[in-house]
């Protein structure tokens, strides 16, 4: 779905300090990657290149075979490639949170009758109908950046990117954005980019990248990175707390290898010798 080749960027035309340095990756079409790294590690800029927002110095990306660089194919690769920010009020254009919603497929020149489908079916993906009525303004934390996945939604794309999208919110509108892409990529095989610092939030990838200056640190499925928690934290990253968890009962031999990573799996591995005992 998108191949990234060589990239690099810099924001200052300083080529001493490059926001991405020979960057290669590709995503491929309907995965659930994870991008994790700590501030400045490029993750971000990365996003941005996923739909046009910035183009490389060097390298090239290409979305289902369209170069970001090529000017007529923006709109294209766009449509293709949704991006959700931190901050839902960058996103919300309008006073009602329907009209807001129907702003991008509006923009594309899709009939009024097909909007309001889209609309309709966005709205419902992520749990705000009700609200169709409603101002954005007096909406939650959590409910306008629904509204700006609904509005991306709309759109219909292939590509759902999510850059830092949980970064602003509580515990509560954490998950249910979580959810949200989970169900996108698991039911309607939406392909998902989740660009965050929760290293929590990346266990239910399929897999994980991991960023740090500016480059590909390491990758692969979730257990394989987290075995790795040493290099992550030499890298200024944590790991998830069941994964410290994990490590300190293997290091006291009351738990064998384990690749539990949530909660839920760790209870699976602990309740069976808590019955032996």
């Amino acid at each position: 779905m998108i191949e990234i080749k060589e990239v690099t960027y810099s924001y200052d035309d300083d080529s001493a300090h490059l926001a991405l340095d020979g960057v290669s990756l590709d995503i491929e079409q309907g995965e659930f990657l994870a991008i994790v790294g700590h501030n400045g590690s490029g993750k971000s800029t990365l996003a941005k290149m996923l739909n046009a927002l910035i183009v490389p110095d060097s390298g090239s990306v290409t979305v289902a075979g369209m170069d970001t660089a090529d000017e007529d194919r923006t709109l294209d690769i766009r449509r293709k490639v949704g991006i959700v920010f931190q901050n839902p009020d960058n996103q919300i254009v309008t006073t009602v949170v329907e009209e807001d919603v129907g702003f991008g497929p509006e923009n594309l020149g899709i009939p009024t009758e097909e909007i309001l489908q889209r609309v309709a079916k966005a709205l419902d993906a992520v749990g705000m109908t009700e609200y169709a009525k409603s101002a954005p303004h007096m909406l939650s934390g959590g409910q306008k950046q629904r509204i700006a996945i609904a509005g991306v939604l709309a759109i219909q794309p292939e590509v759902l990117v999510l850059d830092e999208a949980t970064a602003m919110l509580d515990p509560i509108g954490r998950k249910a954005v979580l959810e949200i892409a989970k169900r996108m990529n698991k039911e309607r095989g939406i392909t998902v980019v989740m660009i965050t610092q929760y290293m929590e939030e990346a266990v239910i990838a399929d897999r994980v990248v991991v960023m740090n200056g500016g480059r590909v640190a390491m990758q692969g499925t979730p257990g394989e990175i987290f075995r790795r928690g040493d290099e992550l934290r030499a890298i200024r990253l944590d790991v998830p707390v069941m994964v410290e968890l994990r490590e300190k009962l293997e290091g006291l031999g009351l738990l064998g290898e384990s690749n539990a990573l949530t909660v839920d799996e760790m209870a699976e591995e602990i309740c069976p010798l808590l019955l032996k005992n």
